[in-house]
């Protein structure tokens, strides 16, 4: 095989590994935290819990309840957008996404941040704006309800 030949070979197992789920790229540990926090694709079913059982699950509740979390029902290709051109705009140093998107915010009821954890949720359409760090979402900022869909 000729350098050149071994080079492309390089080159296509590269970017086929960076395509696939769960790649060496994807193992960044800021992004991980990120899809554990903010992304729940399909939207979980908890029966009218929504809120405060995927924030227990997700590890949001402990050592204190953490006072507002959004989750975005969407998927990894879809939120990674945000981070180019193609799908997000600058918003100072961070992104918002050029398309709404469904979220769920969480926000916590009455004012102890001591478990036992309860939350009051809303779901509606919205612009995300994330910070990103070498093309991934690391930090989800906020959003902004989208009034006419």
């Amino acid at each position: 095989m000729s350098p050149s030949k071994g080079s492309c070979y390089l080159l296509l197992v590269l970017l086929v590994a960076d395509l696939l789920p769960g790649s060496f790229c994807g193992n960044n540990p800021h992004y991980e935290k990120f899809l554990n926090q903010h992304r729940d694709e399909p939207r979980s079913s908890f029966h009218g819990r929504y809120c405060n059982t995927l924030m227990t699950s997700r590890g949001l509740t402990r050592p204190e309840c953490k006072e507002v979390n959004t989750f975005i029902h969407s998927t990894k290709r879809q939120i990674r957008a945000v981070c180019t051109d193609g799908g997000g705009v600058p918003f100072g140093e961070l992104r918002q996404s050029r398309q709404h998107f469904r979220v769920t915010t969480c926000t916590l009821r009455g004012g102890s941040t001591r478990p036992p954890c309860e939350y009051k949720e809303n779901t509606s359409p919205r612009y995300i704006i994330i910070g990103c760090e070498g093309g991934w979402p690391v930090h989800y900022d906020e959003s902004q309800i989208v009034t006419s869909v």
